[in-house]
This record gives structure tokens, sequence and C-alpha cells, in this order.
């Protein structure tokens, strides 16, 4: 599982509670950074068959959070929608049935505000069971950091799959209009003295 170089989740299980909470919100509002420069149109699209509409990716962290962590551990849990279990769920055979990841890009409902909706319930709960004053479980923590982890890996796969979506239409758009891409400037071109003679240059 791929994991972002700027997360620093190695051993976040050993994360005291409100660390890992922090952290778990961090990487959560990053996946909704990711999907802010796009349209609703842009988020349900599915440009080829090995490619996920956004949408469909912050759905799918979702769900795993909401269907490994809050369905057995939660008190009184109960589904935000149970149609999402279906729609969601992607290769985990053993939670049942699943959309046919070819058609992702089918599923104009729900809505993207549906979807966004579903990640603010699931964060609340998720940083309830959190901050419980007994602490959360040793297995939810580990679950939480496993959860961290596989929402990094779909936000790479969110940029990939945009990126190609947007190489198919014809009007070039860009992901993000800023300009220079780096905010690194060049150095001043200057004469640079070095000593003659031969040199060895590579390995």
């Amino acid at each position: 599982m791929a994991r972002s170089r700027n997360a620093r989740t190695a051993a976040p299980s050993r994360l005291p509670t409100h660390a890992l909470a922090e952290l778990f919100a961090t990487v959560r509002a990053r996946s909704l950074a990711i999907a802010k420069p796009l349209s609703a149109e842009d988020c349900v699209v599915q440009s080829m068959p090995d490619a996920s509409p956004v949408k469909w990716h912050l759905a799918h962290v979702t769900w795993f959070f909401e269907t490994f962590i809050l369905e057995n551990y939660e008190p009184g849990f109960k589904p935000f929608n149970t149609q999402f279990r279906v729609l969601f769920n992607s290769y985990y055979n053993t939670v049942g049935d699943k959309h046919p990841r070819p058609e992702r890009g089918m599923l104009t409902r729900p809505a993207l505000d549906d979807v966004l909706a579903y990640r603010s319930n699931v964060d609340a709960r998720i940083r309830d069971l959190l901050q419980t004053k007994a602490g959360a479980p040793a297995a939810v923590a580990e679950l939480v950091t496993l959860g961290i982890n596989h929402e990094e890996q779909h936000q790479e796969l969110m940029l990939t799959d945009v990126k190609h979506l947007l190489s198919r239409n014809p009007l070039a758009p860009a992901y993000a209009q800023r300009w220079p891409l780096t905010p690194v400037r060049a150095r001043r071109m200057r004469w640079v003295p070095i000593r003659g003679g031969a040199v060895d240059i590579g390995h």
C-alpha cells in the first residue's frame, strides 16, 4: 500500500489518541483539497475502466472507515446509507457485493454533495470514537492507521485518474491553474571559476 511522503505514518498506532485524531483529520482534509479544483462533473466521470471517478474515491475511503471501524466498534452503530455498502465496496469480497468497477462512472447518484455529507458524518463519528473517555482500543487505533494509509493511497490514485480524465478533454484543461508551476526561482546566471585540466565524470 503506497504512502505519502508527507504523512509520517510509519507507526501511528503508537501515537497518543489526540495525535492520531489530528493525523486522521489532516489526511481526510487533504482528499478534499485534491478535489477542490474540480467541478461536480469532473468528479463523476470515469475516463477508462481502470480509473475511478473522484467522487467514488472520496466515498470509498469513507466506506472503509465506516465498514471496518464504526460497524464493529461504535455503540449503536447505524449505517449512513445501507446502499453505500455495495456502491463503494471495491475488492473486499468477504464484505459482500460490489458495484462493477467499469461502471463506477455511471453512479450519477448519490450526488457529490451527498458523498461530502457522508464523509462529514463518518469523520465526526470516528473523532468521537477516538475521543471516548476510556480511550480508543488498540484495535481501533490500528484500523484508523490502516485507513489513513489506505486514504493516502487513494489520494495518489485520485490525482492519477483525474489527470488522465482531463487529458482526454479536447479543451486541454489544467488540473490547477497556477504559474509558475514551482515556487522555486531560477538563480541568476554567473560564471563559475574551475581549475583547468582533465577530469573524470561519471561512475
